[in-house]
């Protein structure tokens, strides 16, 4: 889910992405690919071009959190595969203002979701460590809030405690937490 922010009031869209058989970069090209459409089309949507803040949940919270990383690389990509999209999106920015991440997976590397990790890398073991998202300097990385809870079955927590350490490591303002119920899928309930 992606949602947009323009002054008090808030703009979502849902972003229908490409998943398995696609692998990386596609999924994550779908994402900042959206991002530069709704950034380009921001007065027509009435909001704050300078206000994209992308949430995702478990899997989705990966999308957006490598998406944030990598923004600058998919870019490259999209318009290598799509060459006519450079005139309309060149001088756009793919990079979210913002990152909200709810139990997200954020490791292919170590106490990860074994699916998620096979359906974004293809069992390419070079992508693991490419797409871990803590094991890179996360200078200028967008502000992010995260959470997850000690007793989710499905995401270990300490994908979200890596990423608090990563984030305080290269001085993102973030809020990363922990609870001690709330298991997995409870999403923004």
């Amino acid at each position: 889910m992606i949602w947009f922010l323009a002054g008090s009031e808030t703009i979502c869209f849902i972003l229908s992405y490409r998943i398995q058989p696609n692998t990386y970069p596609q999924c994550q090209m779908d994402l900042a690919l959206a991002i530069m459409h709704v950034r380009a089309h921001a007065r027509q949507y009435g909001i704050d071009e300078n206000r994209i803040l992308v949430v995702g949940a478990s899997a989705g919270g990966h999308l957006c959190a490598s998406t944030a990383m990598l923004h600058e690389e998919l870019k490259t990509e999209i318009f290598c595969v799509h060459p006519e999209l450079e005139k309309l999106y060149g001088r756009i920015s793919s990079r979210p203002d913002g990152v909200g991440l709810l139990y997200p997976v954020i490791s292919f590397t170590s106490e990860y979701h074994e699916g998620s990790c096979r359906c974004n890398t293809g069992g390419n073991p070079d992508l693991q460590k490419k797409l871990s998202v803590e094991l890179h300097d996360l200078t200028g990385y967008p502000p992010t809030y995260a959470y997850a809870n000690l007793d989710d079955g499905c995401v270990p927590a300490s994908n979200t405690t890596r990423l608090d350490a990563a984030l305080t490591k290269a001085g993102v303002k973030h809020l990363c937490e922990t609870f001690s119920t709330g298991d997995s899928g409870i999403g923004v309930g």
